[in-house]
């Protein structure tokens, strides 16, 4: 029997109980592998003397008690999951070591976090890689805050906020949203007015602009300058153990290495297909709360393939309609649906 760095006990046969060893977590009937826990992120906060909570949120690690108290797990989709250890303390205390060892020791963890630190994208975020001509590309996307950040190499970084708040409104052609590659403010057109008409994605630069429209049902092209530098297609179902979400397929025409962030950062952000011009983001309640209030809620992002990634303002990717790459899509009515979906 392997040996348990922290465990419970109880004569109640049905009492939740949380136990945890070098393999795996329990919390009542259920057992999370580490892999499915982002010991990085955690081991960072922990080593600072802090533990991290729902949206990124910390509190210092003095703040637990001897008792049963609510400390929050941070998933590998960076979605946050509260749990009642009833040594609140201890738990904490035995998971911030175990996540420390498991990263690599204090020194690895720390040069991650510098590293997070200066690309901006902190580490609770779940990064999600694809394949690109000019190199792989990573895409994070966190959609109760309206965040998006996607980089490569050798291309500039683009992010995506909402700085005054998202807008589901037609009649608004920003939807709120603000983009920026590398240190250029792109000025960021959503056209959806007619009914029957195309409806286009438009992302301008001083010398640069790029158009998201609808190829077929399920794919959409990107051109860059009225040249078309990018296929993408929403990605098939989730099948397997894949704790993450697959991101929406790109194939590559000739381009520069700006084209492939500036890719996936629409396809993560935006409607793709019949889909086109939907925002897939919502305006949810949860970005309102304070970091006080945030770090001890569930936090969900969307991006896993666990039932606890998605909730409301974050299902599925911001697909909707179902656990994979399914017809739905967030809409201007709704953002990013509770329903499921997947990919990004």
């Amino acid at each position: 029997m392997e040996s348990q760095l922290y465990d419970e006990s109880s004569y109640n046969p049905f009492a939740r109980l949380v136990r945890l060893n070098e393999r795996m977590l329990q919390v009542g009937f259920q057992q999370i592998p580490l892999v499915e826990l982002n010991l990085l992120a955690m081991a960072d906060a922990y080593l600072r003397g802090q533990w991290l909570g729902g949206g990124g949120a910390e509190r210092p690690l003095r703040s637990f008690g001897t008792e049963r108290g609510i400390v929050p797990l941070t998933r590998v989709s960076g979605a946050a999951v509260p749990i009642k250890p009833r040594r609140a303390a201890e738990f904490a205390r035995a998971l911030g070591e175990l996540a420390v060892r498991h990263s690599g020791g204090p020194e690895a963890v720390r040069q991650h976090a510098e590293y997070a630190r200066a690309l901006d994208v902190p580490l609770w975020m779940a990064r999600r890689t694809a394949p690109g001509p000019h190199g792989p590309v990573t895409v994070t996307v966190d959609r109760l805050t309206t965040r998006v950040d996607v980089w490569s190499e050798r291309a500039p970084l683009v992010r995506l906020r909402a700085p005054a708040g998202l807008s589901l409104h037609r009649k608004n052609p920003t939807r709120g949203l603000a983009i920026t590659i590398g240190d250029q403010h792109a000025q960021l057109v959503v056209d959806t007015r007619g009914l029957f008409s195309p409806k286009v994605v438009t992302l301008r630069t001083d010398d640069q602009e790029w158009l998201l429209c609808m190829r077929n049902g399920h794919s959409s092209e990107l051109l860059r300058n009225k040249q078309r530098v990018a296929v993408i297609t929403k990605p098939p179902r989730s099948r397997g153990p894949r704790p993450l979400l697959p991101l929406a397929e790109v194939s590559y025409g000739p381009g520069q290495p700006v084209d492939q962030v500036v890719a996936h950062a629409l396809a993560v952000s935006f409607g793709i297909g019949r889909h086109a011009g939907t925002v897939r983001f919502s305006d949810s309640p949860h970005q309102h709360l304070s970091a006080t209030h945030r770090w001890e809620q569930p936090w969900f992002t969307g991006v896993g393939s666990c039932g606890g990634d998605s909730g409301p303002g974050a299902g599925g990717d911001g697909w909707g309609g179902g656990d994979g790459g399914g017809d739905g899509g967030g809409g201007d009515g709704g953002g990013g649906g509770d329903g499921g979906g997947g990919g990004g």
